[in-house]
């Protein structure tokens, strides 16, 4: 009996500690509070709640999801929102404080001022005020620096979470691109980051979380019931019960046709979903989180759970659906928790706030397991990559090309393309084998990297130094726009690779050495098809690669990005870069050709100078050494559209277009040395860089290579060495023409004054007590040479001063910036100051050239010192054309477009062009010009046109005309002189809305010997002879009101364009009278996908004609209105009504090698009228029609169609570009 009781306790006692054993515990917890931006009575309910209810421990982090702050975002801290703003952001950051729990938050869209073009500015307030200014330490806020992400957050060894900015996807303005500090500077940098990452986390629960929501039932997700259209106020007010049926639909059919790129079915939205989707249902564990909808919802499909947490303030409509297990549309948060048998679970907290926290109602509304991650599928093997045993030995060395898509070309295929650097490509040439277990004692792979085509993998080794192993041979499709990959553009872009010398980085760093410039010291590499790549196996394997170290400094202390020391400069006056340096190291740029120098192609070392830090370059990247192409194809283009292609030659050609990729970097680096110090670097580098240092350095090529064109390539560098003080001084005064000179954002001192006949520019860091500190800048400007300085103060109480004695013609701009500044200006120069009304800024004393552009708008101080754009001129234009109506057509064209301060889109745009019609005789000259901000905020529009003769239809007057004629026998072409001439001014209230008013001048003349056999000399005409064939001359003015938001003006496929026009005239010559005339159309372009599959084009216009008015005066309906089907100026009356209707829907893509692009079919209807007196017409034309549309790479347009209206037959074929090219 004791026995059996032994046994029966043993048992209980087994059991108790296997169910002990398998107890599950909390291993990670994420709590998710979206749009949490505002407060209510003064308290944030949903802070509140996660407070009270939830264990806020080491193990717990808190989600912000975006939309931190309502309704734009953190505002300059001298508006007088700024304080609302702070005060919802503080409540959220103190949700832990007191804890253990860690604080991530993400931006939305209203963070990034709404999506507004201020927007990029404001992520970068809330983001220092969260990192810095918040005074939190656990605190962190992610992605940084306006960048997309994405960023990798490791919570546990099972757990990954993925950030990603998506607004920066879908805003519209500025924001950080590539000549951004980002890791991923393009959405497809970004996708291929995101690749990476899943990857890498193959074996983990990723959590993915943006702002915006992958599946939505809320009014962003496009949903609206029966309620929305038949009362839709009561999304506006809950009991606003007013039946508009039909009415009430207009808006939601609106917003999902043409609305916001916030809402899921916007294209660009729809195109952000299905292109990181497509890379995250590799992985087979992943939750998507999200906020944006004021609400809280899980969606479950066959491949993901989505979660929508953006009740953190206020709840908005929801609807349930069948893949939607829970909704509600009250505010709220969630909580995920992993545990250590790794279940995911998820609950759903609902929060209605009263009077006190104790009266606040919590729920406990929803929780659910979302999955078990224990078991992880292994990935499916890519048939595509060899399998190879581990363990594999490889050789020592290899005798390889570095590439076989570069054959020997002969004949016109040469002559176009060019021979280039093809032997080097194909020589093969003994290299190191790379092993991944034996280089550099063995390295770790760390991520994948890379630019627009090269591709790069970075590594570190046992000690932490970092590598980088990067590819020889370039992929130019991540180069092309998608529209012309897989055709003959990729090809030749492909085929222009071989002007790139694939060994060139391997000569640099012995001139560099010899130059005292810190560069990296590549070494080549073979890389086997090795398994020990992991993921990267099937991008890397048996490819040529240079191998060289990520911070090549002699004692290898980590260097920093151009970002981050332009970050550094701009916080503290003490910081600076060696400007010197930086000049040889660009010297060095120009003698090889190496054009491709933008931001990210540095990084910089440092030295400490006992005040501050010394920041000195070292330039990586040198795939475009030695760039050179004899074919003829690069000898257009850098004559013409890149003129950065000129290349590696002995004579130095286009130096100031060598410096394109740099504009920004050498305007920012390269401003203190004044033309004495270019000119003294310039001959020293000449005597460093002796004929002996060039030749060792070119027999660091391969010697199977060398032997091919080394001499070569050391007379070229000899050549350009020698030629290099002309050279640089050229680029000298082409970069100094406008210069910056930065303070920071502590106190400084600009001061200047006049020496000789240069004006003196000295900046000093102002010290406690008095105005002058060290001299932190000085240089001396040449009137022959700069024409315009722009002094930034940014942060800080800076003080401007000009001396009295200062007279130049280079005009200052002084750019206030942030804190009370003082302006004490006194010369005569011109003068303009900008800074914030709203400060408390001093106006010491003012100059007689002075003009003060102070304004209320914080956007008045933003720093304008980057982006700066070429002037371009085009000259000749070759126009040639062809139509039905005018038949061939050939001209030639000049335009000028020229960039200035803060002159958006562009200072002026010129564009002139004379045309003639072979067959008609008849020329047309027009000039159009735009001067944008010849005041604060108002434009300066000129248009004139002259056409001698004048080649419009009439069919007569009234609605119901008859063709009697063949109208190919020119019957009923109206011959007649004509000069139109107008100057608008236009004020821009946003970027889709223009108003213009000003002058207008029209001048007519018709001749009887141009239309005696024509309609205009056949009295059954019903007009005049007397009258129409006299001079007649207008003056008098014009308003016109514009609306333009269509997403392409080539091809658009979404939103509206809309111009309506009121002229009024009066006549100053014998016969001509009085009238005004009014007209309006717009047209409506809907789609609902990305890329349009079916746009539907909606068109309607009118207008009306008051006063006796003539013929060529009177509103007409045809194909000048678009309207096809009938020819130009059918109808022609006192008043005009049109409405269209027009489908073209995509029927495929033809991937044609040498033309590719969509393929689709279209089809019209037209309906419309014009009215006359004495007409009792009730008829209305039609029209309607069908044809086919091809967009060759989406640059050209080649349509076909056919028409019919009563009693005519209209087909047309028309080949355009997105020039636009009328008679």
């Amino acid at each position: 009996m004791i026995k059996q009781i032994y046994v029966v306790l043993v048992f209980i006692l087994c059991s108790n500690f296997k169910i002990s054993a398998q107890k599950d515990t909390i291993t990670q917890r994420i709590v998710l509070i979206g749009d949490g931006g505002s407060l209510t009575n003064g308290r944030h309910p949903v802070r509140d709640a996660v407070r009270k209810l939830i264990k806020l421990d080491k193990k717990t982090t808190v989600l912000f999801l975006g939309d931190n702050i309502y309704p734009s975002g953190l505002q300059d801290d001298e508006l007088y929102n700024y304080n609302d703003g702070k005060a919802a952001l503080d409540s959220q950051l103190a949700i832990a404080d007191g804890t253990d729990a860690k604080i991530i938050m993400i931006p939305g869209n209203h963070d990034w001022d709404e999506g507004k073009r201020t927007g990029y500015e404001g992520i970068l307030r809330e983001q220092t005020y969260v990192d810095f200014s918040s005074g939190k330490s656990n605190v962190n806020f992610l992605p940084k620096d306006g960048c997309p992400g994405p960023v990798e957050v490791s919570l546990s060894d099972d757990v990954t979470l993925v950030l990603f900015d998506s607004q920066w996807w879908l805003h519209q303005y500025d924001k950080p691109g590539v000549e951004s500090d980002c890791d991923c500077k393009t959405e497809d940098e970004l996708l291929g980051q995101l690749e990476d990452i899943l990857n890498r986390n193959l074996k983990k629960l990723v959590i993915f979380a943006c702002h915006h929501p992958f599946k939505s039932n809320g009014i962003h997700g496009g949903y609206y019931g029966l309620k929305q259209h038949i009362f839709p106020f009561t999304d506006m007010v809950a009991k606003a019960y007013i039946p508009l049926p039909v009415i009430g639909s207009i808006y939601p059919i609106a917003r999902s046709l043409f609305g916001t790129p916030q809402d899921l079915p916007h294209p660009n939205y729809t195109n952000m979903v299905n292109k990181i989707s497509a890379i995250a249902k590799n992985h087979p564990k992943l939750v998507f989180v999200a906020g944006h909808e004021h609400n809280l919802q899980l969606i479950q499909d066959s491949s993901f759970s989505y979660i929508v947490s953006g009740g953190g303030c206020k709840g908005s409509r929801v609807s349930h659906t069948k893949k939607s297990p829970f909704v509600a549309a009250l505010p709220g948060f969630v909580v995920l928790e992993v545990s250590t048998n790794k279940n995911l679970t998820s609950t759903f907290y609902t929060v209605e706030a009263g009077a006190t926290i104790a009266a606040d109602s919590i729920k406990r509304a929803y929780d659910t397991t979302l999955l078990n991650f224990s078991f992880i599928p292994e990935p499916v093997q890519d048939s595509s990559v060899r399998v190879v045993k581990p363990g594999i030995q490889f050789k020592d060395t290899v005798n390889i090309s570095a590439s076989e898509k570069y054959p020997m070309l002969s004949g016109f295929k040469k002559f176009v393309i060019g021979q280039n650097y093809r032997p080097e490509w194909n020589a093969v040439v003994n290299m190191k084998v790379f092993d991944l277990k034996k280089v550099k004692g063995g390295l770790k792979i760390t991520g994948v990297g890379g630019g627009k085509q090269t591709k790069s993998l970075k590594l570190v080794d046992k000690n932490g130094k970092q590598w980088v192993l990067r590819s020889v041979d370039k992929n130019p499709t991540k180069a092309l726009p998608a529209n012309f990959r897989g055709s003959l553009a990729q090809d030749l872009v492909q085929e222009f690779n071989s002007a790139a010398h694939p060994y060139a980085p391997l000569t640099i760093s012995t001139m560099a050495k010899a130059l005292k410039i810190a560069a990296p010291d590549p070494e080549l590499y073979f890389v086997p098809d090795d398994p020990e790549l992991g993921f990267y196996q099937k991008l890397f394997a048996n490819s040529v690669c240079m191998l060289e170290e990520t911070d090549a400094v002699p004692d290898g202390t980590e260097t920093k990005s151009t970002g981050k020391i332009i970050t550094k400069m701009l916080e503290d006056n003490d910081h600076r870069a060696d400007q010197f340096a930086v000049l040889k190291a660009r010297l060095l740029d120009i003698l090889i050709g190496d054009f491709d120098r933008h931001f990210d192609q540095w990084r910089w070392a440092t030295t400490d100078t006992g005040k501050g830090k010394l920041y000195y370059p070292i330039p990586k990247d040198r795939d475009q050494a030695y760039f050179f192409s004899d074919g003829k194809l690069i000898k257009i283009a850098s004559n013409s559209l890149m003129p950065f292609l000129s290349g590696f030659n002995n004579k130095i050609d286009n130096v100031e277009w060598l410096g394109f990729s740099a504009r920004d970097f050498d305007r920012l680096f390269l401003t203190d040395l004044d033309a004495s110090e270019w000119e003294k670097t310039v001959i020293e580098f000449k005597q460093l860089l002796t004929d002996d240092v060039i030749r060792s350095a070119v027999k660091k090529l391969p010697p199977e290579v060398f032997l091919i064109n080394g001499e070569t390539i050391i007379k070229k560098l000899i050549s350009r060495r020698d030629m290099l003080v002309e050279a640089a001084m050229k680029y000298y005064r082409f970069i100094s023409r406008r210069v910056y000179v930065l303070g920071s954002n502590k106190k400084e001192y600009f001061k200047v004054s006049m020496k000789n006949d240069s004006l003196d520019v000295k900046v000093f860091a102002r010290e406690i007590g008095k105005d002058t500190g060290f001299v932190m800048y000085e240089r001396k400007f040449n009137p022959r040479t700069t024409h315009e300085i722009q002094l930034y103060g940014l942060n800080g109480n800076d003080l401007f001063q000009i001396d009295e004695d200062v007279k130049s013609v280079i005009k200052l701009r002084i750019i206030g910036g942030k804190g009370n500044d003082t302006f004490d200006i006194k010369g005569s120069t011109e003068t303009l100051l900008y800074d914030i009304k709203a400060e408390g800024n001093n106006i010491r004393s003012s100059g007689r050239k002075t003009k003060n552009r102070f304004s209320k708008d914080p956007p008045v101080n933003s720093n304008s010192f980057y982006g700066f754009t070429y002037n371009k001129t085009k000259f000749p234009k070759v126009l040639l054309g062809a139509n039905t109506e005018e038949g061939f057509v050939a001209g030639i064209g000049f335009s000028r477009t020229t960039y200035g301060f803060r002159n958006l889109p562009y200072a002026t745009n010129q564009d002139f062009s004379a045309l003639y019609s072979v067959s008609h005789k008849a020329y047309h000259l027009k000039y159009f010009g735009e001067f944008n901000h010849i005041t604060r905020d108002v434009d300066l529009v000129l248009k004139g046109e002259m056409q001698s003769p004048s080649l419009n239809f009439f069919f007569g007057l009234g609605n119901n005309t008859k063709i009697t004629q063949p109208v190919s026998s020119g019957y009923y072409r109206a011959r007649y002189d004509a000069i139109e001439l107008q100057a608008m001014l236009r004020k821009r209230y946003s970027d889709i809305f223009h108003f213009s008013i000003g002058p207008y001048f029209y001048h007519y003349q018709g001749k009887y010997g141009d239309n005696n056999d024509k309609v205009l000399g056949n009295p059954a005409s019903g007009l005049d002879s007397a009258d129409i064939f006299s001079k007649k001359t207008y003056v008098g003015g014009k308003v016109i009101l514009s609306i333009d938001n269509r997403n392409n003006d080539f091809f658009p496929t979404r939103g509206v364009i809309w111009n309506t026009e009121v002229m009024s005239v009066a006549g100053i010559t014998s016969g001509s009278k009085n009238i005004t005339r009014y007209f309006s159309d717009m047209r409506v372009y809907a789609s609902w996908s990305d890329p349009a599959s079916l746009v539907a084009v909606l068109g309607l216009g009118g207008g009306r004609v008051y006063g006796n008015y003539e013929y060529f005066q009177a509103m007409s309906m045809g194909a000048d209105q678009n309207l096809l089907g009938f020819r130009k100026n059918r109808y022609m009356g006192r008043s005009s009504l049109y409405g269209s209707l027009e489908l073209k829907y995509k029927l495929f893509n033809i991937k044609s090698y040498v033309f590719p692009g969509p393929f689709g079919i279209t089809g019209f209807y037209n309906v419309g009228r014009v009215w006359l007196e004495g007409e009792s017409s009730k008829k209305w034309h039609n029209a309607y029609g069908g044809g086919f549309y091809f967009l060759p790479f989406n640059a050209f347009t080649i349509t076909t169609f056919a028409g019919f209206s009563p009693g005519e037959k209209i087909f047309n074929f028309s080949f355009g570009t997105k020039v636009n090219l009328t008679f």
